[in-house]
């Protein structure tokens, strides 16, 4: 399993960003990848590197259908390989 962190900001279109925050998580949504929203980026769990960048597409042209003329995307990426990992197992590593 991958854990990404992402992160879409959209320049030019004014202060708020939250109805172009629902766009990306009604993508996300639709990808049927779990992801857990947080205030200031997104975390997705995946099961690899394609499903991440699929749905960073499918975000992107999402924000551009609604008019937005410039994207700045971060992905941070957790491929973990010597254990499974997941959105769970992290957030439980650190409340132990």
């Amino acid at each position: 399993m991958i854990v990404a962190e992402l992160s879409m900001i959209t320049m030019g279109t004014g202060t708020s960003g939250s109805s172009y925050v629902k766009a990306i998580h009604q993508v996300l949504k639709e990808s049927g990848l779990n992801f857990v929203p947080g205030p200031m980026c997104t975390v997705v769990e995946a099961g690899g590197m394609a499903e991440i960048f699929e749905a960073v597409q499918r975000a992107d042209e999402a924000l551009v259908e609604m008019g937005v003329g410039r994207i700045i995307t971060t992905v941070k990426i957790d491929h973990r390989l010597d254990k499974e990992i997941s959105i769970e197992t992290k957030m439980g590593a650190i409340e132990e």
